[in-house]
């Protein structure tokens, strides 16, 4: 079918700000963390957390007693209060942080801000505080997932409110290490990456995420409805494997789309390898636990993932478009995002294309609407010349009787649509 465009074209351009890297000079080892590594949340006074905060792994107290705010909060893990494992781990935590503390080899010297820059792999030391507040950080792991950030900081690190720390180049969250001379405050919605090593205290203040660990070795953690991630940064090897093919270049800030009601980001995909890759997925993770990946093709332990089904050629690039819901509308942290090589899903459509009831140019991107049987499931399909065929990604499970579908380019599509006479659509139920 044919678009019946309502609106005129709309051309929008994903405009890359070039910031130059601040480089470190050598390379850096990863700060061992021992049996710290266990833990998401490790304090040494008390813990306490105010709404639905989530710990994705084991919270630990030592020498302190007191712990509260848990349930309603979750620890998917185990709660070590004032036990054996939760002292050994305090040991391993001065360790780790005094190994921090002592790196000496070619530091860059940092100051006050560094909101807004992008910094390569490599030893950053701050004589004093050490704020994210002008804009978001970008740590650029250059092509290496191994790549490892150190930053020693003399006295607090402080986040505000809304910054957000992007990993990009393969960069880990397992392998960036934030050593703090006395406390951390992590500002409201921030999205903060990397390991945490407090000598006090550390606050992650309301609805920000920690896709790392915060690790206080005299003082107390303070949470308020927040997702801790723990699991997602090892410390030594574990969790999701890197593409060592494909890395995130660019990723752009997480904005409301008022025409669908989503939350909308591009993230951009570089293949800077001599191999082509058959398909590649991007890992979600680090998101609150009320923030719905819509466009998800689908999960893998409890992550989701969007993935695109077509070869990607060395040197080739492809901007993703990930879709977000979030019924408060409050905005929604960075996420971490990890690239991973895959194969392509396949589908067999069944039966006869049915008719799509409504067909809308909507700016640069294109609605399509069909009558659905609620709970049953569609794959939509999509051609330049009504002969040659490419089903689109995720498959629909209808949620109503009617079911409304944006077609806005990869990973759903090979790429945006571009005109009204540029691609046809059908739709196939599926078993």
């Amino acid at each position: 079918m044919k678009p019946n465009p309502i609106a005129p074209i709309l051309t929008s351009f994903l405009v890359a700000l070039a910031i130059p890297h601040r480089l470190a000079t050598a390379a850096e080892a990863p700060v061992a963390l021992g049996s710290a590594a266990n833990f998401g949340v490790l304090a040494g006074s008390t813990v306490t957390s105010v709404g639905n905060t989530i710990v994705n792994s084991d919270l630990g107290l030592w020498p302190g007693t007191s712990v509260s705010g848990f349930p309603p909060g979750k620890v998917t893990g185990t709660m070590h209060i004032t036990d054996p494992a939760a002292q050994a781990a305090q040991g391993d935590l001065t360790i780790a942080y005094n190994d921090a503390a002592a790196r000496s080899t070619a530091p860059v010297s940092v100051a006050n801000n560094i909101g807004g820059q992008t910094l390569a792999p490599g030893l950053y030391r701050s004589s004093s505080s050490l704020a994210i507040s002008s804009g978001d950080l970008t740590l650029d792991g250059q092509g290496n997932p191994n790549a490892v950030f150190i930053f020693q900081i003399a006295s607090t690190l402080v986040t505000t409110s809304g910054r957000q720390v992007i990993l990009i180049g393969g960069a880990q969250s397992a392998n960036v290490f934030w050593q703090v001379g006395s406390s951390a405050t992590i500002g409201t919605t921030s999205g903060m990456k990397g390991n945490i090593l407090a000598l006090t205290s550390i606050s992650i203040q309301t609805g920000a995420t920690l896709d790392g660990r915060a690790l206080a070795q005299n003082g107390a953690v303070t949470l308020d409805n927040n997702a801790i991630t723990g699991s997602s940064a090892t410390g030594g090897g574990g969790g999701p494997v890197a593409s060592t093919n494909v890395f995130v270049t660019a990723v752009s800030p997480i904005t409301l789309n008022p025409q669908t009601g989503l939350f909308e980001q591009t993230v951009g995909l570089a293949n800077n390898s001599a191999n082509t890759v058959t398909a590649v997925r991007l890992l979600i993770q680090a998101l609150p636990a009320d923030v719905q990946v819509y466009n998800a093709s689908g999960s893998t332990n409890g992550t989701p993932f969007v993935q695109y089904n077509l070869p990607l050629a060395p040197e080739a690039t492809v901007h993703f478009l990930i879709e977000y819901y979030r019924t408060n509308r409050l905005a929604i942290p960075q996420p971490t995002f990890v690239v991973q090589d895959t194969t392509a899903t396949s589908v067999t459509a069944t039966g006869a294309a049915f008719a799509i009831d409504r067909f809308v140019q909507l700016g640069n991107r294109f609605l399509i609407e069909f009558t659905a049987i609620p709970g049953g499931r569609y794959a939509v399909q999509y051609s330049s010349d009504m002969t040659n065929w490419l089903t689109a990604d995720p498959i629909i499970t209808a949620p109503a009787n009617r079911v409304q579908w944006y077609d806005d380019g990869p990973p759903k599509t090979e790429s945006a649509p571009t005109s009204t006479a540029s691609r046809f659509y059908r739709v196939f139920a599926l078993p």
